[in-house]
């Protein structure tokens, strides 16, 4: 069995390699815990959409659409149904009544939904198109930055081809971002949990921590525990 200082310098050891992630895992987590899911991910600034009406239609069209179609689902835009259509790498809005598309929609549009979703209060500050959005959008697709300001600061990232908010983003979620990189030792930028140096650092962190039993077991027996 290993002696008391044995012991010891390899807990000082391991622990000057890893002790800093050590920290962010705790920081992080305790940063998780501080705040409901729900609410870093901004549900309680969006609001549900509306069920589709049909009442008012006499007829439904066929979308007019010269591309192979996957899907086809009737969906509530601006207070009128249409059909969300999509294909492979590609998805557009037709008018119900007349099969016209009508999408992508432009920032008057966009702006409506924005508001129609938005449960926060605020108004919007500024509305702009991003050709590439930045990763706190989740998408390569160009989308639309609605920003919203007041006493719940927000931005709704809105799909123009499917008159929907893909994504809510607050302080708290980009906090929470950055922390998450660090707790997974995100450096590829994947989200990945099984890169090697997450498991190198998980392997130290539980060496550091079996080496500090140890290390109490081996004072503990001697009598040294507290001292």
């Amino acid at each position: 069995m290993l002696n008391v200082r044995t012991l010891s310098r390899a807990h000082k050891l391991v622990g000057l390699v890893i002790g800093l992630q050590l920290l962010f895992w705790t920081a992080s987590g305790l940063f998780f815990t501080l705040f409901p899911i729900e609410q870093i991910r901004g549900e309680h600034l969006r609001r549900e959409p509306v069920p589709v009406d049909l009442t008012s239609l006499e007829t439904l069209a066929r979308p007019d659409v010269e591309l192979a179609a996957q899907r086809v689902e009737l969906r509530q835009v601006l207070d009128r149904p249409v059909w969300l259509v999509k294909g492979d790498g590609w998805s557009a809005l037709y008018n119900v009544e007349t099969g016209e598309q009508l999408s992508p929609l432009g920032e008057a549009a966009v702006r409506q939904i924005a508001l129609s979703a938005w449960a926060g209060d605020g108004d919007i500050a500024s509305v702009q198109r991003v050709t590439s959005p930045p990763r706190e959008a989740f998408s390569t697709k160009p989308l639309w930055r609605v920003q919203f300001e007041g006493a719940d600061n927000a931005t709704f990232w809105v799909d123009a081809e499917e008159a929907r908010v893909t994504a809510v983003r607050t302080a708290k979620w980009r906090v929470f971002d950055v922390l998450w990189r660090f707790h997974i030792m995100d450096v590829t930028g994947d989200d990945r949990f099984d890169s090697w140096w997450l498991k190198i650092a998980a392997f130290l962190g539980l060496t550091s921590v079996m080496l500090g039993i140890g290390l109490l077991i081996q004072r503990a027996m001697k009598g040294r525990l507290l001292k």
